[in-house]
């Protein structure tokens, strides 16, 4: 089965084309140098670079896969949740190619594209991983933080997600207010490498045992109150500490209720997606985490597979074609809010 995947949800454009689970191209066409100079994503700008870009990137991605639309089976396209106006590129002109095309049409859920990311596949059908369950995922990003526990493929239980910032989100607007710029989660990864991550003492959200959710908006507060009042030079001369420090607190936060949800759950077999999930400490602290309760652990096997990507989309619609779970494209609508 040859399926085309699209995804427009906020700041890239990405098309990819899968046979079955194995990639065969996957093409992201970042605006992060669009949005740099506003400090985050301005959805005026974002739609606009979308409709530009979006015809010549799935072009590109079908020729790198050495494949025509008429070789397609299933066209694979970003529903929800993310940026309506955004969102609405992507999802108009997969059902525009779909109906000129005769192809059958799926609308995916963005999350489940990131919850299922660690099960797609090079040319060469690897990496082999077993599917055992219920597993036990968190996908963490700019937009969305949660932990979910996944009884089967297609069957989803939220058990813990941020109450307002994503961990990401908290990453971002602490770079920010030390003048790192946008995105900010990278820079944050470079200089924390030579920092020390106890040289701020910030607090440690929801510590009820009890809670699997997350809360970072006090954390970032905390962060903002303790070097308000700094001078630019000094802030500069703390830059590695600084980044350390928050880093640590976000990143100690996300792994102390997923451990707890562990202890609940009792997964099989533990998964860790969304761009977040690209910091290399966080996937080492993950690793160790997983080592402790000798459970497997998963993560995208290639970098960009972590953050957006139409890849992840095409996969969950694989899925739901196996089940004959297809969309009406005169109905398919987007679903800004899209719960799993």
């Amino acid at each position: 089965m040859y399926l085309l995947g699209i995804e427009t949800s906020c700041d890239d454009t990405c098309a990819a084309v899968l046979s079955n689970q194995k990639i065969l191209s996957n093409v992201i066409s970042s605006q992060v140098n669009l949005h740099a100079q506003w400090g985050g994503v301005v959805p005026d700008i974002a739609k606009r670079a979308h409709q530009q870009r979006i015809e010549p990137v799935v072009q590109t991605a079908l020729n790198r896969a050495k494949l025509s639309l008429k070789d397609i089976d299933v066209i694979a396209v970003t529903q929800g949740p993310g940026l309506a106006i955004a969102l609405s590129v992507g999802l108009n002109f997969a059902k525009s190619i779909a109906v000129e095309h005769q192809k059958k049409i799926i609308g995916v859920n963005h999350i489940e594209g990131h919850l299922l990311s660690n099960f797609l596949q090079n040319r060469r059908g690897l990496p082999l991983r077993s599917q055992s369950f219920p597993a036990l995922s968190l996908t963490v990003s700019g937009g969305h933080t949660k932990i979910v526990l996944i009884h089967h493929i297609g069957q989803y239980q939220i058990i813990g997600e941020t109450l307002d910032d994503a961990a990401g989100e908290a990453l971002d607007k602490s770079a920010k207010l030390m003048g790192l710029g946008y995105p900010g989660g990278p820079v944050l990864e470079r200089l924390a490498k030579t920092g020390h991550p106890d040289f701020l003492t910030l607090p440690s959200p929801l510590p009820d045992k009890k809670i699997l959710d997350y809360s970072f908006s006090g954390l970032k507060t905390a962060f903002y109150y303790q070097i308000k009042d700094w001078p630019k030079s000094k802030i500069a001369q703390n830059l590695p500490d600084l980044a350390a420090s928050i880093q640590n607190a976000v990143f100690s936060t996300l792994l102390r209720k997923f451990e707890l949800a562990i202890k609940k759950t009792q997964p099989k077999l533990l998964l860790l997606s969304g761009g977040v999930a690209s910091n290399l400490n966080l996937r080492q602290r993950m690793r160790v985490l997983a080592k402790k309760y000798s459970l497997p652990v998963y993560m995208p096997f290639k970098k960009e597979l972590n953050t957006d990507n139409a890849a992840m989309i095409a996969l969950v619609a694989f899925y739901k074609a196996q089940k004959q779970q297809f969309s009406d494209p005169d109905t398919l609508d987007v679903n800004a809010n899209f719960e799993l």
